[in-house]
């Protein structure tokens, strides 16, 4: 189990102990409603609308962070992500006005969000095919395992000071930058000579060709994207997850609070998520890899489905933790495949544009998921929230059945290649 995590490029593992001290730090989104809504007293929909904003911003620094990754180079657009969101965060405790907080919130996710397209497109540089399983896999624990000392960190910050949340944050990003400007060097590939060939339901796929020896234009990266329609039933269909997946981080902790729960409770019963992946991440890895990914995704996604769906029924800090633990094991099994999926799919030249377009699905389902699910807590109940997480995941699995065969096939392609 553990020789194809050691065979892994040196660059992976700085990049990997890198994401850990940022996540360790990682408190502006986990904590972001509670701080707005109990420390500032903002009504939830607010906090949650504030959620929403900075998918918006996700969402516009998905594309621009892909398509300067694959322009400009990985490693820059990480910097000036990094560095960049360090800064906004330094100031963010400070702020007290709606219309600060939310510029405020909007320039963060339009600056730190740049970072993750070219993360992954890096990540994809450096292993190949039968390695990018595990070297996601070793990634995601990274942050699970940062994300863990977080929110138990976090949580009692939050009862102490908010305003120490957000000045760890800024340190723990500006530390993951300065990591990558010593240690990490650019894997932007060299410029492909011939047109990029991608295998679509068994037979060749050119999409819009490259023109010899330059990057794509984004009109040619869009044309080819556009066309590839099982890429893009795949984002549709993480999308959908992805909206259930942000109440964790936005509704429930907000569900929570309603129930009497203090914000240092949810931080425990939170970190039992990361602890989880940090211990049976690498385990369940590894004997999932033996199976065909879509079929593992699909069932990752009912999964997760059920988990959020007995939310509704828990009452006490131990049930809800056990709904914690069934959805965990959802996530555990989809998040070591969704980005090699995608690095399998996406051209070498398009590496940066296609992880652009993945990213905006968990953008978008901040920027929609946060705000929907908060009205639907406030207006129609909890029963409507929860068990309408169980319907949207269920959509999800059948759209994942549909692009079974033509994902398997060219996953399988890009693995003969390599």
């Amino acid at each position: 189990m553990w020789k194809h995590y050691f065979n892994l490029p040196r660059p992976v593992y700085i990049l990997c102990l890198g994401t850990f001290v940022n996540r360790a730090g990682s408190f502006f989104i986990v904590f972001l409603t509670i701080y707005l809504s109990q420390k500032l007293g903002f009504p939830t929909t607010f906090a949650t609308k504030c959620m929403g904003l900075f998918g918006i911003g996700s969402l516009v620094a998905s594309l621009v962070g892909g398509q300067l990754a694959d322009q400009v180079g990985r490693r820059v657009v990480m910097l000036i992500s990094l560095f960049g969101g360090a800064l906004i965060l330094a100031v963010f405790g400070f702020l007290q006005s709606k219309y600060l907080i939310m510029a405020a919130t909007l320039a963060f996710s339009l600056c730190i969000e740049m970072y993750r397209p070219a993360a992954s497109a890096m990540i994809g540089d450096l292993v190949k095919s039968d390695q990018r399983t595990h070297a996601f896999g070793l990634m995601y624990i990274s942050i699970n395992l940062g994300f863990t000392a977080g929110a138990l960190i976090g949580g009692k910050l939050a009862t102490v000071s908010f305003l120490w949340l957000f000045c760890g944050d800024a340190l723990t990003t500006f530390a993951y930058g300065m990591i990558i400007l010593l240690f990490i060097s650019e894997t932007l590939p060299s410029r492909r000579k011939t047109p990029f060939p991608v295998i679509v339901d068994g037979e060749e796929f050119t999409g819009t060709p490259l023109p010899p020896e330059k990057s794509a234009t984004l009109t040619e990266a869009a044309a080819h994207i556009s066309r590839d329609w099982p890429f893009l039933l795949f984002c549709l269909s993480c999308l959908l997850t992805g909206l259930v997946f942000m109440q964790s981080m936005s509704t429930f902790p907000l569900y929570l609070s309603e129930l009497g729960f203090a914000p240092d409770d949810y931080g425990r019963i939170i970190a039992i998520n990361g602890i989880l992946i940090v211990l049976f991440q690498l385990p369940i890895t590894s004997f999932i890899s033996r199976f065909n990914r879509v079929t593992v995704i699909m069932l990752a996604a009912a999964i997760q489905g059920i988990g959020f769906g007995l939310i509704g029924y828990a009452a006490t800090l131990y049930q809800f933790s056990l709904t914690i633990v069934v959805w965990t094991v959802g996530e555990m099994m989809q998040a070591p495949f969704t980005f090699a999926i995608v690095t399998d799919l996406a051209p070498s030249a398009l590496r940066g544009r296609y992880m652009g377009v993945f990213t905006m699905c968990f953008s978008s389902a901040l920027m929609f998921g946060a705000p929907l699910g908060g009205m639907i807590l406030a207006d129609l109940g909890p029963a409507y929230l929860w068990n309408g997480c169980l319907i949207v995941n269920i959509i999800a699995v059948s759209l994942f059945f549909l692009i079974h065969k033509p994902v398997t096939n060219r996953s399988d392609a890009q693995l003969n290649l390599d």
